[in-house]
């Protein structure tokens, strides 16, 4: 029983244990027979519980349910949530800022109750640290809000999305596009869409190249206002700002006088056209990334971070003129 778990890098054993086994077999020229080793770990899950364990998903915003009121947020955790069921696992809820909630406490909780593997939700801002006793744990995190750990994440395909939503404009002729997003915004996606967004610019002629708007904190309808009278934009790519008000506020009739696109559409911004990232899917991809390392026995923090990308799709919309 100790081979078998050392070779499985099980950390219910001594590190110094699993380094001695692990290197015999290294000596004894030992190969994992992977079609073997698949069968066993799914009969062995099979004979210790039809429900093999429960997963944690963490979260860390101010509020125990603040992040359930951003639809995509919801979307991601409902398809986490659902393929996390598919593979006989539940899901539950944990607030790592709980009043009173320190991380040795949350470690022990998480500990006590035999949850092996989190999804670590994304955060309000960027640059953010979660402090747990990880070597016990195998992680996955969404987007790249969560800066510390570095575990294994889950992302949207920021920079293709983007290019895919001025390929979809280019068919519809749009020639001077604007971006208008916030400077939180555009940190929380790493700059990508901006990325994106800059070098399609840099193709158009110069008449036809307008600079984004990335809004700093204060008076961000002033500063729209200035940029649009500025600029005179076909068509603007938003998404946390208020631009369609911003726009009715101006008289301005969409889309004849100016077309919109959402960055980050759901049936809230309906019948607006955008991108749907398709935060279901992430979700999807964020729970077989996280069985993937339990079934490998991989806990803590990895040596490689491993990135997953998924890409959105267009949604057609009456604020864009037709191709």
């Amino acid at each position: 029983m100790t081979v078998s778990l050392a070779l499985r890098n099980d950390p219910r054993l001594l590190p110094a244990t699993r380094k001695r086994v692990q290197a015999a077999a290294r000596m004894a020229g030992y190969r994992v027979d992977a079609v073997l080793s698949s069968l066993m770990t799914h009969l062995r899950t099979l004979h210790e519980n039809p429900v093999q364990a429960t997963l944690g998903f963490v979260t860390a915003w101010p509020t125990r349910d603040g992040w359930r009121k951003a639809s995509n947020l919801k979307r991601f955790y409902d398809g986490a949530k659902r393929r996390a069921g598919q593979l006989g696992y539940t899901l539950d809820e944990l607030w790592l800022t709980e009043p009173g909630m320190t991380s040795a406490r949350m470690t022990k909780i998480l500990r006590t109750r035999g949850i092996r593997g989190l999804i670590l939700h994304s955060l309000p801002e960027s640059g953010g640290r979660l402090d747990l006793a990880w070597a016990h744990f195998a992680c996955v995190t969404k987007g790249l809000t969560v800066s510390h750990p570095a575990v294994h994440r889950v992302v949207s395909s920021h920079y293709e999305d983007m290019q895919l939503v001025l390929h979809e404009l280019d068919r519809r002729r749009y020639r001077r596009i604007g971006l208008v997003l916030s400077e939180a915004l555009s940190a929380r996606v790493d700059q990508a869409w901006l990325a994106a967004f800059l070098l399609h610019q840099n193709k158009m002629i110069v008449t036809d190249r307008l600079p984004a708007l990335i809004t700093s904190a204060g008076d961000e309808a002033a500063q729209f206002d200035t940029w649009y009278s500025t600029h005179r934009p076909e068509v603007i790519l938003f998404s946390d700002q208020p631009v369609a008000h911003w726009i009715d506020q101006l008289r301005l009739r969409v889309p004849t006088d100016v077309g919109l696109v959402h960055l980050d559409w759901s049936r809230d911004v309906a019948p607006l056209a955008g991108l749907d990232s398709d935060p279901e899917t992430v979700g999807e991809a964020a729970t077989d990334l996280l069985v993937g390392q339990l079934q490998a026995n991989e806990f803590g923090i990895p040596k490689h971070e491993k990135i997953v990308a998924v890409r959105g799709h267009w949604v057609p919309g009456i604020s864009v003129r037709r191709r």
